[in-house]
């Protein structure tokens, strides 16, 4: 647990350097970028943390706040330009609840019309054209030097080297080339919130459920089940442990199952 601040070590020097940005860049994988994330949709993130207990309710509680205030510049008089690309499991994450998750998405489509941002999203299928494995941020200062900054899960870097800085810069915009353009990004998070919309309307009574798992399971407790009984009234697809079938199951859209089956059958995933 964090003993005696809400931030990891040497998110502060980020921080300070990010209020003076003219231009931000980033790539995220796995969860909307703080800069873009609702307030909702961040508390519901934090409390997931306090439950783990990584951080206090008084941590979690400042994060948020910083988070509101760190985005205060992006409605200013001259807000920085913002630059967005997001692997798609970004926009398929659930957070909170479908309903959180789905407000989310809202904002990130009206955000990704704003004229000083564009948002990009990068799909499964192009997953292993990727040069970053983790999130990246490069923000432009009024001097034009350009730094940048990553992430462990204990501790943040700023970056300045200069030769770091520019292969870093090479490989955001290949990212760019990679992306879906900024039309298509808006179309595919709004798919995405359709999905989440269908799953939300009517609660799943899976008491009823029947369970399918692949011919190839060999019995020894390795495999996933799923139902497909829901793919027509919420569009959604459920998924359990095969060795554990009174265990938690997993909604997922029928959309990103499919995204998923479609890249793990590429080999994005690696061999089995």
């Amino acid at each position: 647990m964090l003993s005696h601040s809400a931030f990891i070590e040497g998110f502060d020097e980020y921080r300070a350097l990010e209020l003076t940005t003219v231009e931000m860049r980033q790539w995220e994988v796995g969860l909307p970028p703080g800069i873009a994330q609702t307030r909702r949709f961040a508390t519901a993130l934090q409390a997931g943390y306090v439950v783990r207990g990584s951080i206090t309710q008084a941590q979690a509680d400042a994060r948020v706040q910083a988070l509101m205030e760190r985005q205060a510049p992006l409605r200013g008089p001259n807000p920085p330009r913002l630059r967005l690309v997001l692997d798609e499991s970004c926009i398929r994450t659930v957070i909170g609840s479908p309903g959180v998750t789905a407000e989310q998405l809202d904002w990130m489509a009206e955000l990704a019309q704003w004229p000083t941002v564009t948002l990009q999203v990068l799909p499964f299928e192009r997953a292993g054209r990727r040069p970053f494995t983790q999130s990246v941020t490069l923000l432009t200062l009024p001097t034009h030097e350009t730094v940048g900054y990553t992430e462990t899960h204990h501790r943040g870097c700023v970056q300045r080297e200069n030769a770091t800085v520019a292969a870093w810069l090479t490989d955001y915009h290949r990212l760019q080339a990679e992306a879906l353009a900024p039309a298509e990004s808006i179309a595919l998070i709004r798919t995405v919130r359709k999905d989440l919309t269908n799953m939300s309307a009517t609660p799943i009574d899976r008491t009823g459920a029947s369970w399918l798992k692949s011919s190839y399971s060999n019995g020894q407790g390795q495999c996933v089940e799923i139902s497909t009984d829901y793919m027509s009234s919420h569009a959604a697809l459920l998924v359990r442990d095969s060795k554990d079938p009174n265990g938690p199951v997993l909604t997922v859209s029928s959309s990103a199952w499919a995204a998923f089956v479609a890249a793990a059958g590429r080999g994005e995933f690696g061999n089995a």
